[in-house]
């Protein structure tokens, strides 16, 4: 009995995997959190304006941030890329696929341009409230400026986490973060020569922030000897290799959909509440900028995953790949019931921090715990999708998150908020219920995928 008990660590947590996911995920999740304290930052300072602005800047991030997420997520598959090269012993051809990486950056920025643009002109529609729309499209417009140094930026990071070093994004968030504050301060209530530009200033922030955190990114890649090389043939000006850029494109857009799909669909479920009053949105905005926070997580642990399982893959490892997936799952599990207890018993406390409306306080911190209840299947489905990238298997993460969102989530979501076809209408907690129906659809279908791919790639039983 002694010895079964003292062989279970070694079952269930290899060692090595763990000192080398943890290595990749603490400053990955630090960086995120840090990256989405910028998120909250607004919020705060927006909820400090007024209810207005808090719901304007809730309206406009509906736009940007599901687009910018979303350009960005086509970019991350450069890392599992990097990795699985490195894991091959091809780390040579790493500076090549960032340079074409750089062109698909800028090709995104023109499309992500011209779509933001033309959304913000859809808040007319949604509100009767035309102050509120006006303002969440100037804060759409502000974040535009942006767009371009978001991107690169994206790929700048895809270089060194697929060498496996992730502190340097966790350097850049904390100096955006610090930076972001007394930005906010500045733009959304003015000061000096400067004009008080309410929520919309937070945009504005934001997008003198993603300059800022890219170029000194650049600079610790260009300052590094190990990375300066890469660097170079990165921004090197080279005829674009349409095929590798179609490449990158293929294994990334199903990312990039699949993060649009999530990101729009809570986005919509955000202007379907709209009607029903800036304390619901006011809400709804809270309580979601908490779930991102809270997801921060294992979106962390999921680009770890990828990273890992990519190098294993490259290098034709099977069982080190069975060590890393067996001990992801054991970390990833314990954190998140972790999590969802300190949501649950902390709610109000947590709410409190964001805003001082009673009504806004007790309506988010009741949303906090449908929040809690789906944390288990959120985590599943994005160390899938994690696992998934990993493999060089993407495409089924767009159906998936296509279907369990935008075919069930969102009709579902409109009828539980708005309508009596099912109960009687719930307001804000439909919308979460439809959340949590949608994210455990979405990760049963990647966790049967990532079975049958597993045994495709390895040629397990």
């Amino acid at each position: 009995m002694n010895t079964m008990s003292a062989h279970t660590p070694a079952k269930w947590i290899d060692k090595h995997e763990l000192k080398r996911l943890m290595s990749l995920m603490l400053p990955l999740y630090i960086g995120n959190i840090l990256h989405m304290g910028m998120g909250v930052t607004d919020t705060v300072v927006a909820g400090w304006s007024s209810e207005l602005d808090l719901a304007s800047v809730a309206m406009g991030f509906s736009i940007s941030g599901t687009l910018l997420i979303a350009g960005g997520s086509v970019l991350t598959i450069l890392n599992a890329i990097i990795s699985r090269l490195r894991g091959a012993g091809a780390e040579q051809k790493s500076g090549y696929m960032l340079n074409n990486g750089k062109v698909l950056a800028l090709c995104l920025t023109a499309v992500e341009v011209v779509l933001m643009f033309t959304a913000s002109y859809a808040f007319q529609f949604v509100t009767d409230n035309a102050e509120l729309a006006a303002r969440a499209q100037r804060y759409v417009w502000f974040m535009l400026l942006g767009v371009p140094a978001n991107l690169i930026m994206r790929v700048i990071m895809a270089n060194f986490e697929g060498y496996g070093q992730t502190r340097p994004a966790m350097f850049v968030s904390l100096c955006g973060v610090l930076l972001n504050i007394p930005l906010n301060f500045l733009f959304v209530f003015g000061w000096g020569p400067v004009p008080a530009l309410g929520g919309a200033g937070c945009g504005m922030a934001t997008s003198i922030i993603n300059w800022c955190m890219c170029s000194c990114l650049l600079a610790i890649m260009v300052g590094s000897r190990q990375h300066r090389a890469r660097a170079r043939q990165m921004f090197a000006l080279r005829r674009p290799d349409w095929g590798t850029v179609r490449h990158i494109l293929r294994l990334g857009l199903p990312v990039g959909v699949a993060s649009l799909c999530e990101m729009s669909f809570f986005s919509m479920v955000t202007l379907i509440m709209a009607p029903l009053g800036e304390v619901v949105v006011s809400a709804q905005q809270v309580a979601i900028n908490v779930s991102g926070v809270i997801f921060m997580l294992p979106l962390s642990l999921s680009i770890a995953a990828a990273i890992r399982a990519a190098y294993h893959v490259g290098g034709g490892r099977p069982d080190a790949f069975s060590a890393m997936l067996r001990t992801l799952l054991v970390v990833t599990y314990t954190l998140v019931i972790l999590m969802m207890i300190a949501t649950i018993l902390l709610r109000y406390e947590i709410v409190s921090l964001y805003t001082n409306s009673c009504e806004i306080v007790c309506l988010a911190s009741t949303l906090l715990v449908y929040c809690a209840v789906y944390q288990i299947a959120d985590a599943t489905q994005a160390i899938m999708a994690g696992l998934l990238r990993g493999c060089h298997d993407t495409a089924i993460i767009t159906w998936a998150n296509l279907v369990s969102y935008w075919v069930i989530g969102l009709p579902l979501a409109y009828a539980l908020v708005r309508t009596d076809l099912i109960v009687p209408a719930m307001g804000a907690a439909g919308a979460w219920v439809s959340f949590i129906v949608s994210l455990t659809l979405t990760a049963i279908i990647l966790t049967w995928r990532f079975i049958y791919t597993r045994r495709r790639v390895f040629k397990v039983s």
